[in-house]
């Protein structure tokens, strides 16, 4: 095994995720408040932060069934990636750059 696959494995963590919780906030029937399991996962908490797999796992045996493992190099906690709000194109940029230019 090369050296940098075995420095990639031991870097990679794990995460108990919790979803975040529906807006405006409402409460099932037995009286906890209901969570957005449909969300994206960028969008999930990061509740802990584990070693391995198996601690992850077997700290999800005693959470409730809407927690989930995940590895920390998962490409969906990343989210899409976006420009900034009010942010110009760069086609925008390009055009305003061209037409002082001229």
């Amino acid at each position: 095994m090369r050296k940098c696959y075995a420095t990639a494995m031991v870097l990679i963590s794990w995460y108990l995720m919790l979803p975040p919780p529906v807006f405006p906030p409402v409460k099932d029937a037995s009286g906890d408040y209901k969570m957005n399991s449909a969300a994206p996962m960028s969008q999930w908490i990061k509740f802990k932060t584990l070693k391995s797999e198996g601690a992850c796992k077997a700290q999800l045996k005693k959470m409730q069934p809407f927690y989930k493992c995940v590895a920390s190099d998962d490409p969906a906690l990343k989210g899409p990636a976006h420009s900034p709000v009010g942010a110009p194109s760069v086609s925008t940029l390009s055009g305003a750059a061209g037409s002082h230019t001229q």
